[in-house]
């Protein structure tokens, strides 16, 4: 059922004793399962400029601590929203591709 590993990535900046910025990426890999973006979605997202790209769904939601970035295949995308249903542990992310990757 969850086939997909997906890397939930947390980002977090530091300043050097120089003043640089640094940005320091760190990954989690965690099962997950891939749905696609449903037609209401879809254009509710086009209605603000942005285009849903697909769902991934997390076996249990304790495996997200608020990451806004993810990387499956090689894509890297930006978590538009989650999602917990009332009961469930699952948990679904809706994702549009970064565009900087």
């Amino acid at each position: 059922m969850y086939n997909d590993i997906i890397t939930l990535l947390s980002v977090e900046h530091t300043v050097s004793d120089a003043g640089d910025t640094m940005e320091t990426i760190t990954g989690k890999e965690v099962f997950a399962r891939v749905k696609s973006i449903s037609m209401k979605e879809t254009y509710e997202g086009i209605a603000v400029g942005l285009k849903p790209e697909c769902v991934f769904v997390l076996a249990d939601y304790y495996d997200y601590d608020g990451q806004k970035d993810i990387e499956y295949n090689g894509v890297r995308y930006s978590v538009l929203r989650h999602y917990r249903r009332p009961g469930s542990i699952e948990l679904e992310l809706v994702v549009v591709a970064d565009a900087s990757t």
